[in-house]
């Protein structure tokens, strides 16, 4: 149970405990043979065996910023995927995006380490999605700006990996964003190498979730030489992530030699919404005579995986790069990502323009 539950938490970046959450009361407590002191004794030392092995990490707040540092981070430019060097076409374009946040106390230099106790100082997210961008003159209303230089458009995809992942996870990611794109400065051949791609500008709004479960079994047994006190169960260990982001970006480039398109930018976004421990579980604790002495206890043992919700970062400054490759109407791009707050970001895809 250990190892299975490390690798989910250090590759989907979600579902662990804290001092704040996943604590297990047992409850409704019976003693059929008597001993009440010693039976209590018994069932609060089961308590605390998950209690302190389990819920006692309190890097809590850190783990919670990373996931929605990465959940929203894996939304980032399905508004503006690679270049778009024009604003009179019409783009349908196809794409994922995955992100990478650390939490204080882990960088790319220091590496990643997981103290006894404690959550995975990470968060990680993935979407995909499909973008629609319309040329704002095909929209006949009144502008306030060049309606020539100016495009509009929406994104949008849901995911459930749960039934491919199995294994007693599920998983469920979504985006959904509006925005526009502006361009500032049209292209203009530097060369008859060398085209100067201009600057263009992209803001939107974004709302993106995830959310993650594992269940597990949990097999606890306290024992005092006379009794031996069992909980046995499925807990769910979750978390659950909803943020809201307002993104803005400037990107400029270059197209070398009429085949490959080299571009950079920077972005600042704003980030509302929180991230918290979801999860739980209801069971029954027996406590029996050694040697087949019949039950001398019951009880229910219950845990509450809920837990208060903490905010992601709520400015970032981002720095982007990236390539295309044109292909007649269609074009593949890739870029990378990097904001502040460690949230390391990779998006790809193909576009198609008429």
């Amino acid at each position: 149970m250990k190892t299975n539950l490390f690798l989910f938490l250090l590759m989907l970046g979600s579902g662990s405990v804290s001092a704040y959450g996943f604590t297990l009361n047992i409850t409704n407590r019976t003693y059929p043979g008597g001993g009440q002191a010693a039976l209590d004794a018994l069932a609060d030392a089961l308590e605390s065996s998950f209690n302190n092995s389990i819920a006692s990490a309190s890097n809590q707040d850190s783990f919670l910023q990373a996931v929605g540092n990465a959940n929203a981070g894996s939304s980032r430019s399905f508004l503006a995927p690679g270049v778009q060097t024009s604003s009179d076409k019409f783009l349908l374009g196809f794409g994922g995006s995955m992100a990478l946040a650390l939490g204080s106390g882990s960088s790319v230099s220091s590496g990643i380490s997981v103290p006894a106790n404690q959550l995975p100082p990470i968060g990680v997210g993935a979407k995909t999605g499909v973008t629609v961008m319309i040329p704002a003159k095909n929209i006949k209303i009144a502008w306030p700006v060049d309606a020539s230089k100016l495009s509009v458009g929406a994104s949008f995809y849901s995911m459930d990996l749960s039934s491919l992942i199995g294994n007693g996870i599920s998983l469920q990611s979504m985006q959904a964003s509006l925005g526009f794109g502006y361009q500032m400065y049209s292209p203009k051949d530097w060369s008859p190498f060398i085209r100067f791609n201009g600057f263009r500008i992209s803001s939107g709004l974004t709302y993106s979730t995830f959310d993650a479960t594992y269940r597990t079994p949990f097999n606890l047994t306290q024992s005092d030489g006379l009794t031996n006190m069992t909980w046995n169960s499925n807990v769910d260990i979750g978390v659950s992530s909803s943020v809201f982001s307002l993104t803005n970006q400037v990107t400029t480039g270059v197209r070398l030699l009429w085949i490959l398109n080299v571009f950079t930018g920077m972005g600042v976004d704003f980030n509302f919404g929180s991230s918290q421990l979801t999860g739980g579980s209801t069971g029954p604790v027996t406590g029996t005579a050694t040697g087949g002495g019949g039950t001398v206890f019951t009880g229910t043992a219950t845990v509450d995986g809920s837990s208060n919700g903490t905010s992601p970062n709520f400015v970032q400054l981002r720095y982007l790069a990236g390539a295309s490759l044109p292909l007649g109407p269609f074009e593949l791009f890739a870029q990378g990502q990097v904001s502040t707050a460690s949230v390391y970001g990779l998006n790809f895809g193909m576009n198609l323009q008429f």
